[in-house]
């Protein structure tokens, strides 16, 4: 009996060790993850290992249970699942593989967005979240840092030009929408925090990272900022002149990044000179015109067959390329050949219906609804939701790694801060 309780004992005290390891590995994953997607994903099996053997599942089935917006996550996943017991396609296009590839989709939707989460709020302890966000930071500034000096001419990057100084990320979009979030990040800390050294490096940071961002060629993270900080003032600031204020300030930064920055300028008169070809020439088949365009599909892409669950996630992207090179009038070499509509909530109602489109949406209403104390939390989960609307409305957020994974850091975040101020409510009464 006696050897008993001494191995129980010592099987707890393993325990609480794995726990606090645990929360300094998601620290590194929060660093890693903006640097270099790819070397997340081996940290990911380690914690993933530890994850199984820590035979914690109790806590997830708690998360389950109380949690209302991993409810719409699990059922979401648990449609998407299912759709493909639906989906028939047989193409042999990559881009149409990645959809069709049941296992490829999964791990990838699996590896990058849901354990990722699930890992976050079951082992990550609560003081530990303010050490994981600055992490991230960082791991922003050292991106900045290294876009600067390609900018500059100092080094090279895998993909990076003086014209495009994009430092780790495979394309613009994704690094954009990382700019976009962090400097809205920083914003909240720059308002908030008190000590005048810590202001003034975050003002230095944020005005060096919004450069950086009109310095790219991501139009993508330059609408998220634009739309987020708008509706974020409109949340936040009660003043009207303040409103207005903070409205010109952002137009006058965007104008000002307009006539001094090259790349930034060049992009805006594309997309002048695409939205003048939709109205003057008819054509159609831009980066801009494209996603315009993505809203007059869906009366040739949703029908009464597929309108409660869709065509399912395998068949999605052939499904759009075979109907519309049949039906629609307008030939666009997105549509045409990989079936992509650069659109996540409308790619959603086509591969999972109406059903999947209110589980979708139900993830961001409960974003915005979510009854957190912490201010800083409750911030972000405006910040995370607005953003990722917005992101949604250019590309699919479950096709980029990067994406996914930013997005589930902050969800992790945000649903333990939820479960933890529970406990204490219940705890105190």
């Amino acid at each position: 009996m006696k050897i008993i309780t001494i191995l129980q004992k010592n099987i707890l005290i393993l325990r609480e060790k794995i726990n606090f390891l645990f929360s300094y590995l998601i620290i590194l994953y929060a660093f890693i993850m903006p640097i270099r997607i790819s070397k997340s994903e081996y940290l990911m099996y380690l914690l993933i290992l530890l994850w199984i053997i820590s035979l914690d599942y109790k806590k997830l089935f708690i998360f389950i249970k109380e949690s209302k917006l991993f409810q719409s996550i699990l059922m979401l996943t648990l449609l998407i699942l299912l759709s493909y017991t639906w989906s028939t396609s047989q193409s042999t296009i990559p881009t149409h593989f990645y959809y069709s590839d049941m296992a490829g989709y999964f791990y990838r939707y699996s590896m990058f967005f849901l354990f990722p989460m699930i890992i976050i709020f079951t082992k990550l302890k609560k003081e530990f979240i303010p050490m994981v966000i600055g992490s991230f930071i960082l791991a922003m500034i050292v991106n900045e840092l290294i876009s600067y000096g390609v900018f500059f001419g100092l080094w090279t990057t895998l993909r990076g030009t003086p014209e495009n100084p994009i430092p780790f990320h495979k394309n613009h979009i994704t690094y954009s929408a990382y700019l976009a979030f962090t400097i809205l990040l920083s914003l909240y800390k720059f308002i908030h925090i008190q000590n005048k050294y810590k202001k003034l490096f975050l003002l230095l940071f944020l005005t060096t990272m919004s450069i950086n961002l009109f310095m790219s060629a991501g139009r993508t993270g330059q609408f998220s900022l634009f739309i987020t900080a708008i509706f974020l003032s409109f949340i936040y600031i009660k003043n009207i002149k303040t409103l207005l204020m903070t409205f010109i300030t952002l137009v006058t930064v965007f104008i000002l990044a307009f006539s001094v920055m090259p790349t930034f300028k060049h992009r805006i008169t594309q997309a002048e000179q695409s939205i003048k070809n939709i109205l003057e020439n008819k054509n159609k088949d831009t980066s801009l015109g494209t996603r315009i365009m993505a809203f007059d599909t869906i009366p040739y892409l949703v029908n009464k067959d597929n309108l409660l669950f869709g065509v399912g996630m395998g068949d999605k992207p052939y499904y759009v390329s075979t109907t519309l090179k049949k039906d629609y009038p307008y030939r666009l070499v997105n549509f045409d050949k990989h079936g992509f509509l650069h659109n996540s909530h409308i790619e959603i109602l086509i591969s999972n219906g109406i059903i999947g489109l209110l589980l979708y949406c139900s993830i961001f209403y409960f974003l915005f609804t979510i009854n957190v104390k912490d201010k800083l939390i409750k911030y972000i989960s405006y910040t995370l939701g607005i953003s990722f609307l917005c992101f949604g409305m250019v590309a699919d957020i479950f096709f980029f790694r990067a994406i996914m994974s930013l997005f589930s850091l902050f969800l992790g975040i945000i649903i333990l801060q939820k479960y933890e101020e529970q406990k204490l409510i219940k705890n105190e009464n």
